[in-house]
């Protein structure tokens, strides 16, 4: 409701401005009383060049930043500063439902036996059929509720595979709302722009890298950075044609479905994403290398002894092991963004900016999973848990993979299992 009422005001307002004024006082004046940063600039579309000449420096950046390449009309324009402003995931997708076109056309691909178990999950004391279920959805406005959804989405997925005429559709449609240029990506003053007034984001998830896989912070830095500049140059709205989304290029598997639905054009909750399979790809006991051509290529062993090195997915590897290797000596944030851009915009002053902040932890965004035990261990903890197909285990019942991790360290992968939870009924 605070959203709607939000979007509602900002709309309103708009109209008031016939007259856009010179007075650099005033734009001032106008921006201390704005309820964030995000709502000035939706509120004053039309004035957009008088207001520029009163924003501070880390504001200047942070319009930049989010408009380019510019050349935006007035509902493109707002669409960003809300994709920008709206901090909680499940609003996002309420507001832009396109994103959960994939459910909305494949969801009757649910089985019956699907949807029982989800409604187990749920508490339902009784089943309810699938007709009035999605009626009785659609009714309390729950049609694109991505988080109360989250595992008929994956369901859905799982029944129906690939759609990638769905995929077209996203991509159209994103490209009207969100005046994306297919395939555009940033300069190295996009670049060198965005590294430096997302710092924050960018150091949070290096450093819950960094303690995850054990390696030193300023190389999971280096790791994450790079890989965006490879994916994006720092186009927040960058956009493929087969339907990758913002910084770091996550399409629907990564953003819809590997963990909690997120935001793609979010710099904080997409770098998580990415650190998550990272984590996992070495928890199973992979290298870095090999990760990154996985994250890319979805593949282990591509670019490995000769594989497929002449595509473009070993082109991206190779790109990142030479900047990689040329950046090794480089221990500051700065220097690394004048190597890759000849340019630095690390001001202290840019964590003075006011701005929407996603405030939720990297816990937020990993896969949920079920501990399955074996051996006598947990005795008191333990619950029998029911397969989709059939058949019970013991697990410790649905749980974060990180505190499934914690208990394998202590009692060994022997004795504490990993079950996905798409396999799950209950």
């Amino acid at each position: 409701m605070r959203l709607k009422i939000i979007i509602l005001v900002l709309f309103l307002v708009q109209g008031l401005y016939a007259h856009c004024s010179n007075s650099i006082g005033y734009w001032k004046s106008k921006i201390k009383k704005s309820g964030t940063i995000e709502e000035f600039f939706i509120d004053n579309y039309e004035c957009q060049n008088n207001f520029y000449k009163a924003l501070d420096t880390p504001q200047k950046i942070y319009f930049d930043t989010v408009l380019y390449p510019r050349g935006l009309n007035k509902n493109q324009y707002t669409n960003r500063w809300l994709a920008m402003l709206i901090q909680n995931d499940n609003d996002f997708f309420k507001r832009f439902p396109f994103f959960n076109n994939y459910f909305a056309i494949h969801k009757d691909s649910i089985t019956t036996r699907q949807l029982q178990c989800f409604q187990k999950q749920k508490g339902f004391p009784n089943p309810v059929s699938k007709s009035k279920f999605y009626y009785e959805l659609h009714k309390r406005g729950m049609d694109n509720d991505v988080k109360y959804l989250y595992p008929l989405i994956r369901w859905a997925y799982l029944n129906s595979g690939i759609d990638m005429g769905l995929s077209a559709k996203r991509v159209k449609t994103a490209r009207s709302i969100f005046g994306i240029n297919i395939g555009k990506i940033g300069d190295n003053k996009q670049f060198a722009r965005y590294i430096a007034l997302f710092d924050r984001e960018y150091d949070y998830v290096a450093n819950y890298l960094s303690n995850n896989i054990n390696i030193p912070k300023i190389e999971a830095y280096k790791l994450l950075v790079i890989l965006t500049y490879l994916e994006s140059r720092g186009n927040i709205f960058a956009l493929s044609s087969t339907g990758a989304f913002g910084p770091l290029q996550l399409t629907m598997h990564y953003y819809m479905m590997y963990g909690q639905p997120n935001n793609p054009f979010n710099p904080k909750s997409s770098l998580i994403k990415l650190a998550n399979k990272f984590i996992y790809y070495n928890r199973i006991g992979k290298s870095l290398d090999s990760s990154v051509i996985a994250y890319k290529s979805g593949s282990l062993q591509k670019c490995q002894n000769n594989f497929g090195v002449n595509d473009v997915d070993c082109r991206y590897y190779y790109d990142y092991k030479k900047y990689m290797y040329n950046m090794k000596d480089l221990n500051s944030k700065g220097a690394i963004s004048k190597y890759l851009t000849g340019k630095s915009y690390m001001y202290p002053l840019l964590y003075s900016l006011t701005r929407a902040i996603n405030l939720y932890s990297a816990k937020q965004y990993e896969p949920y999973q079920y501990a399955l035990v074996r051996g006598n261990i947990l005795d008191n903890r333990i619950r029998n848990t029911l397969y989709i197909d059939g058949g019970y285990f013991k697990s410790l019942g649905k749980m974060k993979r990180s505190d499934i991790y914690k208990l394998q360290d202590i009692y060994g992968s022997s004795q504490i299992g990993i079950v996905s939870d798409k396999k799950v009924c209950y």
